[in-house]
């Protein structure tokens, strides 16, 4: 994937054009529509699946359990997202359809990111979506939707970052998201969370700057959230009684 994603860069590299290094959108949308293809397809190998983040234990959350059926409905948007991606390449992108706008914001963030490497390309996401996005009350919702929308809380920026790192070449396994709870603010919210250099780094509406979920010390974690279900830290017991 490391390699595979390297190919993308140096792809996404020669697309500039020569009269004024101006990006070609529609090539560079097409690769990185590839890496997100790939992405979904290829998660890592069981092995190099790291724990999940701020080094607690969980435990599957009930399937009837009512987060549960809201993240199931969700990743079922995520994959109708991905082929919205395939019908905007095939229009090249001309299509008035708003997920097709979505879809060239949501490149062009990616695109610049990848500009740069590692924790530089994960601070660049994390601040260009809460750039983006406008803080307003939201909920669960696909990418697209919020991108499109611009508005929205804590969910809304996490959803649109978790999209974001995706697309930028993270294995499905390297990306959740974590409901926490500020014990200094006393209230509960959510984050993006990327494995990056065997440390878990979270992207924060809050704050433009990424914190090593070790360092986090105020956050206590709730419930995680992947492509493999919903899961719940033992320490957090109370929250289902």
């Amino acid at each position: 994937m490391a390699q595979f994603s390297e190919q993308l860069a140096d792809l996404s590299e020669r697309t500039r054009c020569a009269d004024g290094g101006v990006l070609n959108m529609h090539v560079a949308i097409f690769v990185t529509v590839v890496a997100i293809v790939v992405g979904f397809a290829a998660p890592t190998c069981a092995n190099d699946r790291p724990s999940d983040p701020f080094g607690n234990q969980t435990i599957e959350l009930n399937k009837e359990t009512p987060l549960v059926e809201m993240w199931e409905s969700l990743r079922d948007q995520v994959l109708l997202d991905k082929a919205h991606f395939h019908s905007c390449i095939e229009s090249n992108n001309q299509s008035n359809d708003t997920d097709c706008a979505a879809v060239s914001t949501l490149m062009k963030i990616v695109e610049e990111a990848r500009q740069n490497q590692g924790k530089a390309l994960l601070g660049h996401l994390n601040r260009s979506v809460n750039l983006l996005i406008n803080a307003a009350p939201g909920h669960l919702t696909g990418p697209l939707e919020v991108i499109t929308v611009r508005d929205g809380d804590c969910k809304s920026h996490s959803i649109a970052k978790y999209a974001a790192a995706r697309a930028a070449g993270f294995s499905a396994d390297h990306v959740r998201l974590v409901t926490v709870h500020d014990r200094r603010h006393n209230f509960d919210h959510m984050v993006a969370t990327v494995y990056y250099n065997e440390e878990w780094l979270i992207l924060d509406n809050l704050t433009n700057l990424l914190v090593r979920d070790t360092d986090k010390t105020d956050y206590a974690p709730m419930v995680v959230l992947d492509y493999k279900g919903v899961r719940r830290y033992h320490s957090a017991f109370w929250m289902f009684d």
